[in-house]
């Protein structure tokens, strides 16, 4: 293999377990942009968001996005919002190959309402609120997502076996 892998997909999707599993099983490095963004910027992605703004940080990624094309081949969790910033898709085709963790709505409610308080999009809303805000922002960005080559149901699989049915699939690519 050459480029790297991405996976994509919205916040809770699972693209953080999954790609380390998933490095670990190809023995890959494992990036996560996000971790990566808080290393470099030495603060945590909800300080980035309330100190500096949301279009720092989309800049941020797509210079974390840039510096791939010098790195080795590596498995890369995006962040949610990513695939959205201008050019940023093009990008993760032209460097690798791009797979959409696809979750439902429901399984993503479910997983995020756990996982609030550390999604900076998140913990400012109300229950009542919740729900809506992550249905419409799930609507504006699934139309990018579904841009990937590669389209994986990430709902009734443990992560390993979801790892499994990835490494099938990178075979039947020749990736």
């Amino acid at each position: 293999m050459q480029k790297h892998i991405f996976l994509i997909g919205f916040m809770g999707s699972g693209k953080s377990t999954v790609g380390a599993l998933l490095a670990e099983r190809l023995n890959l490095p494992f990036l996560d942009s996000d971790k990566e963004i808080e290393k470099r910027a030495g603060k945590s992605i909800t300080e980035i968001f309330s100190q500096d703004g949301e279009a720092v940080f989309r800049e941020m990624e797509m210079n974390f996005l840039r510096e791939l094309k010098s790195i080795e081949p590596s498995i890369v969790a995006v962040g949610g919002g990513l695939p959205t910033i201008e050019n940023a898709l093009p990008l993760m085709h032209e460097m690798g190959l791009v797979i959409y963790l696809n979750t439902s709505l429901l399984t993503l409610i479910k997983r995020l309402r756990e996982e609030k308080e550390q999604r900076p999009l998140l913990r400012e809303l109300s229950d009542s609120e919740f729900h809506p805000f992550v249905e419409a922002l799930l609507s504006e960005r699934v139309h990018f997502y579904k841009q990937a080559k590669l389209i994986m149901p990430n709902e009734r699989n443990s992560p390993n076996e979801l790892v499994l049915k990835l490494e099938k699939e990178l075979n039947k690519l020749n990736f």
